[in-house]
């Protein structure tokens, strides 16, 4: 298997997530199933993850009229 393999078992923790440091690509297909899932070995992706859970959080926060916008 190559490095980029994305049915290497190796490159998924825990099953679930996906790590690798050597592909450049941000998001990939899912082992099983329909959806992309983050390479979590890519910095960015944390950013991306990120700027998701404010933006829910911050959503909740809105509707439940503890912040004021």
């Amino acid at each position: 298997m190559n490095e980029f393999d994305k049915n290497n078992y190796e490159l998924w923790k825990w099953g679930i997530f996906y790590y690798n440091p050597k592909d450049p690509n941000i998001m990939v297909e899912k082992r099983s199933g329909l959806g992309w899932t983050f390479n979590f070995g890519h910095n960015v992706s944390f950013v991306v993850m990120g700027i998701i859970l404010l933006t829910i959080i911050g959503s909740v926060l809105v509707s439940a009229g503890i912040l004021k916008v």
